[in-house]
C-alpha cells in the first residue's frame, strides 16, 4: 500500500528551497534531478549534507533564520559567523526605521550605514535634533574625497512660504497652512485664516502669476494682525504663536528667497538643530523636507534611482502619531529618488510610517510595548519576540530588509568603529568592508574642518527681506535701541552670566522658565531679569500664548548680551 507521507529526500528538498540553500549552480542542478526523480545517492547525499549543516547552525542561532550569502553595496552588519549581511544601495529607497532605547547602538548603526551610502547618493540630509552625532563623520567623508558640510540652525537661510518647483501656489498655500497649524498647535479655525491670507499674499506679490519674490512669515504675521474681519481668537493664536519664533529665528527667516531644497539636495549636509527650541526645530525640518517631497511628487517623478538620503537621529517628533509628521507623504515619495533613515526610541509611531518603511531594525528596548509594536509590524513569531526581548544587547539588532532572499527577520551585529578618532590605514585594514569603502586614506582627513563647505552654501542665490532684519513684535526695530556704554555697567557675575547664557541658548521661552535653566531660585531669577533689562542686556516682550488670555514675558537677548558672554568666555 502506497504511503502519502513525503520521503525524507522531498522534505530535505523543501527545506533547502525555503532556506535558499539551492541558489548556486550546484544546488539548482540537485533540485532539477531530484524533482525529475533521476537523482542518485550522490546527489541525495549532497542535499542531505547541506540541510544537516544548516540545521546544526540554526540550532545555535535561536529562532531567527540564517539568511546565508547576500549581495549589495551596503553592509548592515554581520551574522553570528561574521558573514556580512548586504543590501543593494537602492534598497534603502524603500525607507528604513530603527527602533531602540538609549544606548542600544542606533546612532552607531546609522553612522555605519551613512558612511557606505554616501558614495551612492548625490544628496545627503543628516539631522541632529538633540546632540551632535554626525559631525564626527567629517574626516571619514574627507577620506573618501567627499565634503560633509556642517550647518548650525542659526546659519540657515529659509523661507517656509517659498513655493517649490512644479507646485502650484494655491496648492502650496493649503499645504503650508496645514503645516503651520501642526507645528504651532493652532486651533482648526486658524488653518482657514492662514490659507486665505497666504493666497492674498501670493496674489499681492505676483507669485500666482509666476513671480519669484515671495512673502515671508513676517508678512504673514503683519497681514493677519490687521485682518479685522477674521475670527479674533484665531487671529490672536496665529500672532502669539509666530512672535516668539520670529524673534528667535529672525536671521534665519528674513529671506524672500531662501535656500532652495532643490539646490541643497545636491550637497551632503549635517543640520545641527540642537541650539533652538522644539517648535523651531519642527518649523526648520518642515521647511527643509516637505518642499523637496512635494516638488518631486508634483513633478511626477517615478521609479527614479535614489539620489537623496534623509537621515533623522531621534526622529520621534517626525514620526509620532500625534506629531507634525510626514505620514501623508512618505507613501507618495516612494520611487521619487528619496530615501528615509529614521531612528527613534519609542514605538509611538504613526501607522503610515510602519506601513511604508520596508527596512526595519529593532535594538534593545526598555518597554514591552515597544517590542510588541515593532514585532507585529515585522511579523515576528511569539518565540522570536521572547528571544529578542531576552537576548538583545547594545550593538545587536533584529532586521528585516525590503529586498533580498525572502523577508524573514534575521539577527545581526553592527561592527564597532571608534568615530571619535579620524580613520587611519590600520583602522581601514582591520575591516574588510572599509578596505573597499575608503580606497584612499591620506593626511587631509586629519585636518578636515567640520564647517568645510559652508561657504559654498552661503554662496547660493538668496534675496534678503531687509525690512525685517530688525523686526520686533512691537513694531520697533532692535537697531533703534539706545546703546549702553560698556563702561557704564559693572562686569557680569557668574550668576548673571548663567542667566544670560540660558536666554541666548533657549530663546522664545517664558521668563519663568529661565530660573530652572540658569539654576537659580524663582525670586532671584526675577531680580536678575529686571536688573539685566535695566542694564541693556535684555529686552522684554509681552505676548499672549495661553488660551485663557494670560500673557507671558518673553526675553530677547540684545547685541550687548552676546558681546558680553563672548568676551567673558574668551
Amino acid at each position: 500500500m502506497r504511503s502519502d507521507k513525503p520521503s525524507q529526500t522531498t522534505l530535505d528538498l523543501l527545506y533547502g528551497v525555503q532556506n535558499d540553500l539551492l541558489e548556486d549552480p550546484v544546488g539548482r542542478a540537485m533540485r532539477r534531478v531530484i524533482q525529475m526523480e533521476v537523482a542518485e545517492n550522490t546527489e541525495i547525499g549532497w542535499l542531505r549534507e547541506r540541510v544537516t549543516k544548516h540545521k546544526n547552525a540554526q540550532m545555535y542561532a535561536g529562532p531567527f533564520r540564517q539568511i546565508g550569502k547576500t549581495q549589495g553595496e551596503i553592509v548592515h552588519g554581520v551574522d553570528d559567523k561574521d558573514r556580512p549581511i548586504r543590501q543593494a544601495a537602492q534598497g534603502m529607497g524603500a525607507h528604513t526605521l530603527t527602533l531602540g532605547g538609549s544606548g542600544s547602538g542606533k546612532t552607531t548603526r546609522s553612522r555605519w550605514t551613512i558612511l557606505q551610502a554616501a558614495k551612492h547618493v548625490k544628496g545627503l540630509f543628516l539631522f541632529d535634533f538633540r546632540k551632535r552625532e554626525y559631525r564626527c563623520l567629517v574626516p571619514w567623508f574627507a577620506a573618501m574625497g567627499l565634503v560633509l558640510k556642517v550647518v548650525p540652525a542659526r546659519s540657515l537661510r529659509l523661507n517656509p512660504l517659498e513655493v517649490p518647483r512644479h507646485v502650484p501656489p494655491y496648492s502650496w498655500a493649503t499645504r503650508v497652512a496645514d503645516v503651520l497649524v501642526q507645528v504651532f498647535r493652532l486651533p482648526a479655525r486658524a488653518a482657514k485664516l492662514i490659507n486665505v491670507t497666504l493666497i492674498e499674499l501670493f496674489e499681492r506679490f505676483g507669485v500666482t502669476q509666476g513671480g519669484l519674490r515671495f512673502p515671508t512669515l513676517f508678512d504673514l504675521r503683519e497681514a493677519v494682525s490687521v485682518k479685522a474681519s477674521a475670527n479674533a481668537q484665531a487671529r490672536m493664536a496665529v500672532i502669539d504663536a509666530l512672535d516668539p519664533v520670529l524673534m528667535s529665528l529672525r536671521s534665519v527667516l528674513c529671506y524672500r528667497r531662501g535656500w532652495s531644497t532643490t539646490d541643497l539636495a545636491k550637497h551632503q549636509i549635517v543640520f545641527e538643530l540642537d541650539g533652538v527650541g522644539e517648535v523651531e526645530k519642527d518649523l526648520i525640518l518642515s521647511s527643509l523636507i516637505l518642499p523637496e517631497f512635494t516638488s518631486r511628487v508634483a513633478a511626477g517623478v517615478s521609479n527614479k534611482r535614489m539620489s537623496l538620503l534623509v537621515c533623522c537621529d531621534e526622529a520621534a517628533r517626525l514620526v509620532s502619531a500625534s506629531g507634525t509628521g510626514i505620514g501623508d507623504l512618505i507613501g507618495l515619495i516612494r520611487g521619487t529618488g528619496i530615501g528615509l533613515e529614521l531612528s527613534i526610541q519609542s514605538a509611538d509611531i504613526a501607522p503610515a510610517i510602519l506601513s511604508n518603511t520596508a527596512n526595519k531594525f529593532i535594538g534593545r528596548c526598555g518597554s514591552a510595548s515597544d517590542y510588541s509594536t515593532i514585532a507585529e509590524a515585522m511579523g515576528l513569531t511569539a518565540e522570536q519576540r521572547r528571544y529578542m526581548a531576552q537576548h538583545l544587547v547594545p550593538g545587536q539588532f533584529v532586521g528585516q530588509l525590503a529586498e533580498g532572499p525572502g523577508r524573514s527577520p534575521f539577527w545581526l551585529r553592527v561592527p564597532y568603529l571608534d568615530f571619535s578618532k579620524p580613520p587611519s590605514p590600520k583602522t581601514v585594514q582591520g575591516h574588510s568592508t572599509l578596505a573597499g569603502l575608503l580606497p584612499a586614506v591620506g593626511a587631509s582627513m586629519d585636518t578636515a574642518d567640520s564647517s568645510a563647505g559652508l561657504a559654498e552654501l552661503l554662496a547660493l542665490p538668496t534675496e534678503v527681506a531687509s525690512e525685517f532684519t530688525d523686526w520686533s513684535p512691537n513694531g520697533h526695530p532692535t537697531s533703534q535701541a539706545s546703546p549702553v556704554s560698556s563702561s557704564a555697567v559693572p562686569l557680569l557675575s557668574d550668576t548673571e552670566s548663567r542667566f544670560l547664557r540660558a536666554v541666548i541658548n533657549h530663546p522664545g521661552k517664558p521668563s519663568s522658565a529661565y530660573a530652572k535653566l540658569a539654576g537659580v531660585g524663582t525670586h532671584q531669577a526675577i531680580a536678575l531679569r529686571k536688573q539685566l533689562v535695566q542694564q541693556g542686556y535684555l529686552r522684554e516682550h509681552r505676548v499672549n500664548n495661553s488660551s485663557r488670555g494670560r500673557g507671558s514675558i518673553v526675553l530677547e537677548p540684545l547685541p550687548r548680551a552676546l558681546a558680553a558672554i563672548e568676551g567673558k568666555e574668551n
